[in-house]
């Protein structure tokens, strides 16, 4: 059991510092603060992978520390898992473009005191485990309310359709952080019996939270790359509001899938920004029938009827 374990906690570190050093390339090359975000989230899981890997195989060398070693890994797992944790939070308030300060503080704040509460307050045994480890998915699922309370709350279509291409995802997290939660009632709250196979060899080990983190690790350096791809064929255009960031993050691969020409991608952008033909043609320097053509042929390509059709499918596929 141990030889398997070895490697597979060697598996996920690995994922972990490859989706890292991923998205920290595809932040260098294209700017994007959820890239940057994303790389500080792995990179503090790996350390927290590495915490648990050090209590499973090195013990012996931490036999006579006591329990002043058991609060120190205790105290590092709240830094690491604090800050995997809120570098996901603000990634999602990002997206969401979030912006009050205090609301991105405040779960960060709560998740420290709440894991410090059961370190100080709550008796040492398994009960305590428990609770110190759903401080962690009680902050992802507050991220998950969050994120459908927002989709709910949302009067824009072009946002709803934006937010409802990743709801495969979000039901998968839902779906993994209650076997995260399943695991740990199974391993530290049910009756001895109950304890078997490897969480026996290494309790504060959560396979369903490793499972969890792979699967966004896949998913992040997916985009990372199809990021550092496009980026690779043509600079970022720089906007200055938070509509043309967000134009301008998908709006190379989505004229990649309908095959438009630089030209018709250029006019395009303007078209997402409600600029009408005549405003289009004196901001790119072109005659209006010019314009009127690259917006027929961008309509033709795509499929759609008209401009309000061309918007809607924009931010539901790109």
């Amino acid at each position: 059991m141990g030889f398997a374990l070895f490697h597979y906690t060697l598996f996920v570190m690995l994922g972990s510092v490859l989706a890292s050093a991923t998205c920290l390339s595809s932040y260098l090359v294209s700017r994007k603060r959820l890239m940057l975000f994303s790389f500080f989230g792995f990179l503090f899981y790996f350390f927290d992978v590495a915490w648990v890997f050090q209590g499973d195989f090195f013990t012996e060398d931490t036999v006579g520390l006591g329990g002043g070693y058991a609060l120190v890994v205790s105290l590092a797992l709240i830094v690491s898992g604090g800050g995997f944790l809120t570098s996901f939070w603000l990634l999602l308030c990002e997206y969401l473009g979030e912006a009050r300060r205090a609301l991105k503080v405040t779960p960060a704040v709560v998740f420290v005191v709440g894991s410090l509460a059961c370190l100080l307050f709550v008796p040492e045994g398994d009960e305590r485990s428990f609770w110190f480890f759903f401080m962690r998915e009680a902050y992802l699922f507050w991220m998950l309310l969050f994120a459908g309370v927002w989709y709910a709350m949302t009067r824009n279509d072009d946002e709803r359709s934006r937010l409802r291409r990743h709801r495969i995802l979000y039901v998968a997290l839902w779906v993994l952080g209650s076997c995260v939660v399943l695991e740990d009632v199974l391993v530290f709250l049910a009756p001895e019996p109950i304890l078997i196979g490897p969480r026996v060899y290494a309790p504060e080990r959560n396979f369903s939270e490793n499972v969890l983190m792979l699967g966004c690790a896949f998913l992040a350096c997916r985009d990372a790359v199809r990021s550092l791809s496009l980026r690779f064929e043509r600079p970022p255009m720089r906007g200055g509001g938070r509509q043309e960031e967000l134009i301008d993050a998908n709006l190379l691969a989505y004229g990649r899938r309908h095959q438009l020409s630089e030209r018709e991608c250029e006019v395009l952008r303007y078209v997402l920004l409600g600029k009408d033909n005549q405003n289009i043609a004196s901001s790119m320097h072109l005659a209006l029938s010019t314009v009127k053509v690259h917006v027929h042929n961008i309509l033709q390509k795509t499929g759609q009827s008209d401009r309000q059709a061309l918007s809607r499918d924009f931010w539901k596929t790109a």
